[in-house]
This record gives structure tokens, sequence and C-alpha cells, in this order.
């Protein structure tokens, strides 16, 4: 594979960014959560929930892959995984904002801070195995086709793109969860963001001529199976990491947010509450 282009990628301002104090979410910045030594720990912590929940950390029957793209890609806790997995390949970090980044990357990895929502900037058929997760609190719905079409002109035709995306559904939900999702949606509607829009990838990725492979997943917030201990704890954090703009935004005082979140645990666990998930996963024809 020519990788040239990789080479001028790393020689750009953009890919030396620096990473030392990690920066809040600015007034245009569509990613709802903010970039803090928290955030950090959250997203890591995250990540060994979804393995608990999955059973893996790779969905897509990935085989001898030469070159991975990870989008979105946080703190890098996923890149590592997949630089531990298959040795041979070459792999890049991709992120609006690299300031989440845990350096220094493994031999073989890369970073290139680049928009997702301006094009992905990398030539046709790059990549033999493209990873993106929970982004649906960064891409507003009008954006996602065109995220989608991206994501798959840089898969190599036989390469595999895997997706995983929290939903906004939500079993057994007492009031109070009600009460604090109608608050983070209007929070999310105000940067073009709805909740929703992971349900509709199947039949957008089928309208790209992908045939993918869907199973959709319940995030246990109640018990101790599943990860549920190490969800209850990445949801809880995030809700309070945004509470102040749950507080703006809803015209509420900051006190009552923050009660409300505080009552969610004993309320899981009485309804045994559960938070949708979705996977999807397609070879490229």
């Amino acid at each position: 594979m020519n990788w040239h282009w990789l080479i001028r990628l790393r020689g750009s301002p953009s890919a030396q960014a620096a990473r030392g104090s990690l920066a809040p979410s600015g007034p245009d910045e569509t990613y709802v959560l903010p970039r803090s030594r928290q955030e950090q720990d959250r997203l890591d912590l995250q990540h060994f929930a979804l393995r608990q929940l999955l059973g893996t950390h790779f969905l897509a029957p990935v085989q001898n892959p030469q070159a991975i793209l990870d989008v979105g890609s946080g703190t890098g806790i996923w890149l590592r995984e997949a630089a531990r997995h298959w040795r041979q390949a070459q792999l890049i970090a991709l992120d609006k904002d690299l300031s989440l980044l845990r350096t220094p990357l493994p031999p073989r990895c890369q970073s290139i801070q680049a928009d997702l929502l301006s094009g992905l900037p990398f030539p046709d058929a790059s990549f033999d195995y493209v990873h993106q997760r929970l982004l649906a609190a960064a891409i507003p719905l009008t954006a996602w086709p065109g995220v989608l079409a991206d994501l798959l002109r840089v898969t190599r035709p036989g390469g595999w793109l895997e997706l995983v995306e929290a939903t906004n559904e939500v079993f057994h939900e007492g009031s109070r969860h009600a009460q604090v999702r109608t608050w983070f949606e209007a929070l999310a509607a105000r940067r073009g963001l709805h909740l929703a829009a992971p349900l509709q990838l199947p039949d957008w990725l089928r309208s790209l001529g992908l045939d993918p492979i869907v199973r959709h997943w319940e995030a246990p917030l109640a018990g101790k199976a599943c990860g549920a201990p190490l969800f209850r704890q990445d949801l809880l954090a995030s809700l309070h990491s945004v509470a102040p703009a749950l507080a703006s935004v809803n015209q509420l005082p900051l006190q009552q947010i923050e009660e409300t979140l505080a009552a969610l645990p004993a309320e899981w666990e009485q309804y045994g509450t559960r938070c949708g998930l979705l996977t999807v996963w397609g070879c490229k024809p």
C-alpha cells in the first residue's frame, strides 16, 4: 500500500498539534461532552464496560489488516488494543481535537487531527478496517449520510467498516431517568444532534451498497452483570460533566439537576434500567 500521503500528513501542523492542557468544548463545538482529564478517565472506563457487554473489542471478522483507521479515537485506548492484536498493521487515530489522546502511542500508530464533518483526509480505499464508536453526541443528524459515505470511501473493497453507537432507547425507565433524558435531548438538539439517529444506520448503509450485520444490545445500569457497574459510572460521570449546561439550556436551577442525578442509581436498581446500544459492521463489496 502506498503511504506517501501519510508521510505528508505527519508533517502537517494538525498532526503536530500540542497535547499539553485539555481544552473545554467551545460554543461552536458539536461534541456535547467536555474535554478534560475526567473525560479521559471516563472514556477509558467506557472501553472496558463495552468489552464486558460485547465480549470483544473487535466485532468485524477482520483478518491480517495492513491499515486500520480509528475515527473519533478519544484517548486512543481502542487503537492500542488493535495495535496489540494486529502487530503487522499500520494504525491511525483520527480526531477533531487530539487533547484527549494519551501519548506516546505504540509503534506503527499515528495521530491525525482532522474534522470528520469536513471530510476524511485520506485517499479512496486506504484502509482494511475502519472503526468508529459512540459519536452520536458529535455528529448532527443531517451529517450522518455524508459521514457514512466518507467512511466507506476510505475503506478498501473487501475491507470492513464497524460502528458502535448508543441509541436513545431506554428499557424499564423510571420517571427521573425519563426527565434527565428529556433535558439531555434538549441540550443535544441545540447542536443539531438527534440521539435516535444511530437507529437509521443500517438503512443508510444499505442505501450505500453495504449489507451490514446488525446487533441490538441493552447496556445494564442495574446489578453487577455485563459491565453494569462500569456503565453506571460512565453515564453518571458524563451527566455530571454537563450538569451546568443542562441547567442553562432547560432553564433550571443547577441544584435541581444535581439532586435528580444523585437519585438515579437507586431508581435504576428499582426498575432494572437498561440503555440501548447498536453495533453494525459490514464488508465493502
